[in-house]
């Protein structure tokens, strides 16, 4: 008999926490970050937790023995598997003890470790003391009395992988975030096709996209990649002053289009540092062909806080720390890279046409762009994954807010990085799992309307309740 208990990503979107318990063999399917359960005492950036202690008072983390930082013992799980480079799947990694070995992808593992560069070291933050082991397509991996055969899969992050696991109770496959529309979809089609030919016990399935009522941004969601490619391609085509386009940080097959698209139109790619820094990290790995790199972009500095005072200054290097500090340190990067400060911008809306910015955070961009007496002539293409809890939601109606206020216009190119319900409903009864187990969903119970009944039976998962597998 195997045993699974979720500790997350129940009734929401992310925070995957799922413990299976083989015998004397445990492991952790995923460890991320629950940003619903978090919102509810918490708010970015006034009010944080100080300590792991605040996520136990508040039950948005749960309580083991030997399995956090600085605790003593046998380790409470043999190993963690990593589905992906996300935060609401990895995000509370740093709290784990040393000793336990997280499983992943070379490239979420690097991602991980990239991105991780770019915040401050406080205490949840920290990962220098995690022990990554690498995963492969087609290498099995022995954890004591299970066997997990790790399984490429196209996400909006590459690197993504699903993981089928055989037990003593047979084969349970835990999806991940996974999709079908992204210039990656081989390797999920592959990934269906193996499962066809598996007699799967168990099937943990991620329905981000299924929901009651259309979302907002549902609305303007492209079905492809190569949709979205081509939705910036007409927009370029029709435009003759600044496009803004607003992606993910770590969507970096969205960031290689985008700058592609640019190239062709002959705009100037211009990305804000963060961005920056990840994209020229993850060019000296080599895992990711074709992303652009040194002498492919210009790099926008941010306003600047002026430590131990409130105020925000516009320098290029006096001050800069961290990611930034090395980026104009880069013998290989020259000055005349960086773009900051009034003259900088001003340098941008005098030739408004030539430049495409990309940007994670287009409020602050707007912020910083926006003169006091004029507009922001050009174009804003959101691209980003759809509002989910209700502080995105406010924080997208902001943004629009932004958006009107610098004048500019509202376009959209995206497209998910789940699977629609349709998809969805395909493979579900190509693959036929004698048992589904919803997850990572708002609506879990609508999977009832996607599946076969007569081949499939669906648990709903209560956090923190075992669910027997014979």
């Amino acid at each position: 008999m195997v045993n699974l208990t979720f500790f997350g990503g129940i009734n929401e979107i992310g925070g995957n926490k799922i413990l299976l318990e083989d015998k004397d063999t445990r492991v952790f399917l995923d460890f991320g970050t629950s940003f619903s359960k978090e919102g509810v005492y918490f708010e970015w950036p006034e009010l944080r937790p100080t300590n792991i202690e605040d996520l136990f008072k508040t039950n948005v983390l749960p309580r083991f023995n030997n399995f956090y930082r600085f605790s003593r013992g046998k380790p409470f799980v043999d190993a963690i598997l990593l589905s992906h480079a996300h935060m609401d799947h990895y995000g509370y990694l740093p709290l784990i003890r040393e000793d336990i070995p997280i499983w992943t992808g070379r490239y979420s593992r690097d991602l991980i470790k990239i991105r991780n560069r770019t915040y401050n070291q406080t205490w949840e933050r920290k990962i220098g003391h995690l022990e990554f082991k690498e995963i492969k397509t087609g290498k099995d991996v022995v954890i004591k009395d299970i066997t997990v055969d790790p399984f490429a899969v196209d996400h909006s992050v590459p690197g993504a992988h699903a993981f089928i696991i055989h037990t003593s109770a047979g084969t349970i496959v835990y999806t991940g975030d996974f999709r079908i529309s992204g210039f990656m979809n081989v390797l999920t089609k592959a990934f269906v096709k193996h499962l066809k030919n598996e007699d799967i016990k168990c099937m943990i399935c991620e329905g981000t996209n299924l929901a009651k009522e259309p979302r907002e941004a549902d609305k303007h969601k492209l079905p492809t990649e190569k949709d979205v490619e081509r939705k910036i391609d007409f927009i370029m085509g029709k435009t003759d002053d600044l496009i803004i386009y607003d992606g993910s940080s770590v969507d970096l097959d969205r960031v290689r289009t985008v700058a592609e698209v640019a190239k062709k139109h002959g705009r100037k790619l211009i990305i804000e540092s963060r961005l920056a820094y990840i994209l020229l990290e993850t060019e000296k790995t080599g895992l990711l062909e074709g992303l652009p790199g040194r002498g492919d972009f210009l790099v926008y500095l941010n306003r600047l806080r002026q430590r131990g005072t409130d105020e925000y200054v516009e320098v290029f290097s006096e001050g800069r720390s961290n990611y930034e500090k090395k980026m104009i340190e880069d013998p290989e990067l020259a000055e005349e890279w960086f773009i900051w400060g009034p003259d900088g911008r001003e340098k941008i809306l005098k030739n408004p046409e030539e430049y495409l910015l990309y940007t994670t955070n287009g409020i602050s961009t707007m912020i910083q762009f926006k003169p006091v007496d004029k507009d922001v002539p050009g174009t804003y293409v959101y691209g980003k994954a759809e509002p989910y809890s209700e502080e995105e939601v406010f924080t997208y109606e902001r943004l629009k807010n932004w958006i009107k206020l610098c004048g500019l216009k509202m376009k959209f190119a995206h497209t998910s990085g789940h699977c629609s319900p349709e998809q969805l409903s395909g493979i579900l009864k190509e693959v036929c799992p004698e048992i589904l187990i919803p997850v990572h969903s708002e609506f879990p119970s609508l999977f009832l309307e996607l599946i076969d009944e007569k081949m499939t039976r669906i648990k709903l998962a209560k956090e923190g309740k075992r669910i027997e597998i014979k």
